[in-house]
């Protein structure tokens, strides 16, 4: 079972090749993540984004599940997507910055 293909090939997803350059993404409900490295997040309100080649995801979960060699997360959260030292990370995104 190609879980990535069966949960991509029928829905309006957009792919996100450049997620560093993406500040956001919001309403954030559930995040796959696929052996092959890629990242499905299923948004709320908005559309669904795949993000390639991400190293490792950081959010706070509710649930999880896997099916085959996809993990799933249940989460409720606003993420963004940083490149750390040459690995790309999926995080939280923190309300609380503080400047100054």
């Amino acid at each position: 079972m190609d879980v990535q293909r069966r949960l991509t090939e029928k829905r309006a997803i957009r792919r996100v090749e450049a997620p560093t350059s993406v500040p956001l993404f919001r309403s954030v409900t559930r995040v796959w993540h696929f052996p092959s490295g890629d990242v499905l997040l299923e948004r709320a309100e908005y559309r669904d984004c795949l993000i390639p080649d991400v190293d490792r995801v950081d959010v706070p979960v509710s649930g999880t599940e896997q099916i085959a060699d996809a993990v799933a997360l249940d989460t409720d959260t606003t993420v963004r997507v940083t490149d750390c030292s040459g690995n790309i990370v999926v995080t939280k995104f923190d309300k609380n910055v503080k400047i100054g």
